[in-house]
């Protein structure tokens, strides 16, 4: 089996995570991979404050991550705005580990976290509902326009 740690991520790792980001958004529409979501990813990755963690192997790339915008003032509510897998790892537990290492994390930081998924991601929404999430209305992505489920979790 092959040893796995999820570690802070560090701006070493922006690029692994943007193309992990791409890949991942690429396969679930179905679509080939597009230079503007990896662009958009980047500009995510560089914003603070957050919460980078990545999947890896010691010694390689991440095999995913997590990016939580974090409460800068105001509400103490975050944002999580990506979780990615590699394709190989998913279904085996790994994005549920990174989730909840996540929401450790945030305890202390936040008093609630957000997400939004598109409405036909059945399987992020079961991921979610199966971690404690719940459904807390309608949204749309900033960056696309696209319509979403927004996700609320209180910790």
């Amino acid at each position: 089996m092959t040893p796995r740690t999820i570690t802070p991520g560090t701006t070493a790792d922006h690029d692994a995570c943007a193309d992990l980001w791409t890949t991942a958004v690429a396969r679930r529409d179905g679509t080939a991979p597009d230079p503007a979501v990896r662009a958009r990813a980047h500009r995510e990755l560089r914003h603070t404050p957050r919460l980078l963690l990545t999947l890896r192997t010691p010694g390689h790339p991440p095999d995913g991550y997590t990016l939580t915008r974090l409460p800068a003032h105001g509400p103490r509510t975050a944002h999580l705005t990506h979780i990615a897998v590699t394709p190989a790892l998913q279904g085996t537990g790994w994005g549920r580990c990174l989730m909840d290492t996540t929401l450790e994390h945030l305890t202390g930081t936040a008093d609630t976290v957000t997400l939004q998924v598109l409405h036909a991601n059945t399987a992020a929404r079961a991921l979610y509902e199966a971690t404690g999430w719940h459904p807390a209305g309608e949204s749309r992505f900033a960056s696309t326009g696209r319509p979403a489920l927004l996700y609320r979790r209180t910790l």
